[in-house]
């Protein structure tokens, strides 16, 4: 495998590729992540302060580096973030390594789309059924084959789907196609093209899509197009939000009244990082979740 200096920056694959952010990611028995990025299988680890990676079919470094961030300087983001209060101290302490990954647009958005209520699990079998479905074929590794996420004109095509993927997709099948027939409308690039825009910007024009509401574009924006300040909000952000920030949000729904209210807390709090902030909070709720559900003491050591 190739090998890439982290030279101090923070990186813990498990907590980056396990917390939600992204669904095409498996870690295999040998301690080795695999999944595909754009038109490649890619293999990534972490070795003694370096990244440990290689790409089928075999490609440059410049891949890795883009969807990991690798330039940027985390540490920097971290200690911002902590400056703001002893709860994002502890936080970046305790899960340091977690990043926010720059995912393809199209295939954040449409990941996305098959996220709306849906469990993890029905997600990550909804999109490989895409894959496989409609994207081509990138390689075979260990007997099993490897498919890139589709291209939009694959996805507006009406074709009988097999039974475990129409039940994965669910309502979400009709939407899909939806959502890519305006972005080709749009014109060649126009997705990408959100990255150079305001976060405001972006998110307004992903809104326009039908189907697409304000959590999906905010977890676009955040986790595809470089706007670190956008907070997606769910009902367990809302409750997060509750339990650190606002004491007195009693409402149990998250109404546009409410979602905008605890933008505005966590963006009064952590201002550009406000999205690395809500996404430290989700993944460490997500743990003691799974830590609960498993049967195991949760020792909260959080000061809020």
């Amino acid at each position: 495998m190739e090998r890439i200096d982290l030279q101090g920056q923070p990186l813990d694959l498990d907590i980056t590729l396990g917390c939600g952010q992204a669904f095409r990611w498996r870690k295999c028995d040998d301690g080795l992540w695999r999944g595909v990025v754009r038109d490649k299988l890619v293999e990534l680890a972490t070795d003694d302060g370096s990244l440990l990676w290689r790409t089928y079919p075999d490609g440059g470094p410049g891949l890795v580096n883009d969807y990991l961030r690798l330039s940027e300087d985390i540490n920097g983001i971290y200690e911002k973030m902590s400056e703001r209060d002893p709860l994002m101290k502890e936080l970046s302490m305790r899960l340091r390594g977690l990043r926010l990954l720059r995912q393809d647009p199209t295939e954040a958005l449409i990941s996305f789309v098959c996220s709306a209520a849906n469990s993890i699990p029905r997600i990550m079998a909804a999109i490989e059924g895409l894959a496989e479905h409609y994207g081509d074929l990138v390689c075979e590794k260990d007997n099993l084959c490897y498919f890139a996420f589709p291209t939009l004109n694959h996805l507006i095509k009406e074709v009988s789907l097999p039974a475990e993927l129409s039940r994965a997709l669910g309502f979400r099948g009709r939407t899909i196609r939806q959502v890519a027939r305006h972005i080709i409308e749009q014109g060649d690039g126009w997705l990408l093209s959100l990255r150079n825009v305001s976060y405001p910007e972006a998110r307004d024009s992903l809104m326009q899509i039908m189907g697409v509401g304000r959590k999906i574009a905010d977890c676009v924006c955040l986790f595809s197009l470089d706007k670190d300040e956008a907070v997606p909000v769910d009902t367990h952000v809302r409750q997060l939000a509750h339990k650190y920030f606002l004491p007195d949000l009693k409402a149990k729904t998250v109404t546009d009244a409410v979602y905008k209210q605890v933008v505005d807390a966590f963006t009064q709090r952590y201002g550009e990082n406000a999205g690395w902030a809500q996404e430290f909070l989700f993944y460490e709720d997500l743990l003691r979740t799974r830590a609960l559900g498993r049967g195991i003491k949760w020792e909260k050591k959080i000061m809020s």
